[in-house]
């Protein structure tokens, strides 16, 4: 095998390797708390994105645990959250009355809880400096 040969089939190598771990890593749609609850018989095992508004007062931060529990919810329809991780950056719901927007990744198991790998708040800037988590 000359080098052009070996350098294109090093090429064809890492772009393989490069599209299965997107495959696998790369949540594949966005729900609607509603619509993830509608369609959970056909996400099992499905890594997916959801977005909704935590409910005010629902949030309790586990430090020994380092986990967040918490309700989400549309409008429609909430759900429980069980997020593991950092602690996140939130307002104290009883000096702050915006509601706060999440977006969490994870899947739901089999008790109908979604457990969340990773949670972003939308416009998290205005939350900096408050700190506080019920709990």
């Amino acid at each position: 095998m000359n080098k052009k040969q070996r350098f294109i089939l090093g090429v064809i190598i890492v772009i393989a390797l490069i599209g299965y771990l997107v495959l696998i890593g790369v949540p594949s749609s966005t729900y609607e708390v509603s619509q993830a609850v509608a369609d959970k018989a056909n996400l099992t095992d499905k890594v997916i994105l959801i977005n909704g508004s935590m409910v005010k007062g629902s949030d309790k931060w586990d430090s020994f645990n380092r986990s967040l529990t918490f309700k989400l919810t549309d409008g429609i329809t909430t759900i429980d959250v069980v997020y593991s991780g950092d602690k996140p950056n939130l307002p104290s719901q009883q000096d702050d009355p915006r509601e706060v927007q999440a977006v969490v990744t994870g899947l739901f198991d089999k008790n109908n809880v979604f457990r969340a790998s990773s949670m972003l708040t939308k416009c998290p800037s205005k939350y900096e400096g408050s700190g506080n988590i019920t709990g």
